[in-house]
């Protein structure tokens, strides 16, 4: 008897056993942050380590270190850069990626942004271009009560959709400095917010500005990075 109730409990034991196994290893993630939250060396642009392949894996069909973000219309891979550029420029390496400029779906998308790109500033705080350009009807506008913080600007990435990802520092979008700015950078920093000027910018928000920058800017809240995204291919 005693060798029977052995032999039960050893049997009971491997199959637990298995079971722990064959739960994790068929387990999946949809996020990847293991390879350095992107790349981007200082003044020159994106990095090219681990973001650059195809999506697959257990990473919710985005590649090793982009983060997979559920969007209404499908998943979207968003991965941050450091590097001092102009709009077009950091488009041109989001293109390399095979990505755009990325839009955003929601504040969980900025917040998840600035977080991941603030070790790659090489700065305290610094700002990122992001997917979003000034309507053709709101060109030349400063804000009014037809052009506001929700549809002065589109996304351009052409899968974020709806106004919940347009979260504005206060009195932006203004249109200020001759009329002219038709980008738009979001503000990453460790604080809530930074004083520049006298003027309060919230970490995590929009603002409006020129799609040419200097590279010589000190400003805190100087372009220092961008976002990019691209479909999730699953």
């Amino acid at each position: 008897m005693a060798r029977v109730s052995l032999i039960l409990v050893i049997s009971l034991l491997f199959g637990v056993v298995f079971s722990i196994d064959f739960g994790s290893s068929s387990s999946e993630s949809c996020e990847d942050d293991s390879h350095g939250h992107g790349g981007g060396g200082g003044g020159h642009g994106g990095g090219h380590g681990g973001g650059n392949g195809g999506g697959g894996g257990a990473n919710g069909g985005c590649p090793a270190g982009w983060r997979r973000f559920n969007r209404p219309n499908g998943g979207w891979c968003l991965k941050s850069f450091g590097g001092v550029l102009n709009q077009a420029a950091a488009e041109a390496q989001c293109k390399s990626y095979g990505a755009t400029l990325s839009g955003l779906q929601n504040l969980e998308e900025a917040r998840y942004a600035t977080r991941t790109a603030l070790p790659l500033l090489g700065r305290a705080s610094g700002s990122l271009w992001v997917g979003a350009k000034r309507t053709r009807a709101c060109t030349g506008q400063v804000i009014t009560a037809s052009c506001t913080g929700l549809n002065s600007f589109g996304w351009t990435d052409g899968s974020a959709t709806g106004t919940a990802g347009f979260v504005w520092s206060t009195k932006q979008p203004d249109n200020a400095h001759d009329k002219k700015q038709d980008c738009a950078i979001l503000l990453a920093t460790r604080q809530s917010s930074l004083t520049v000027k006298n003027v309060l910018w919230a970490a995590n928000t929009l603002d409006d500005v020129g799609c040419v920058t200097s590279a010589a800017d000190t400003n805190p809240r100087a372009v220092a990075g961008y976002l990019c995204g691209k479909a999730a291919s699953r």
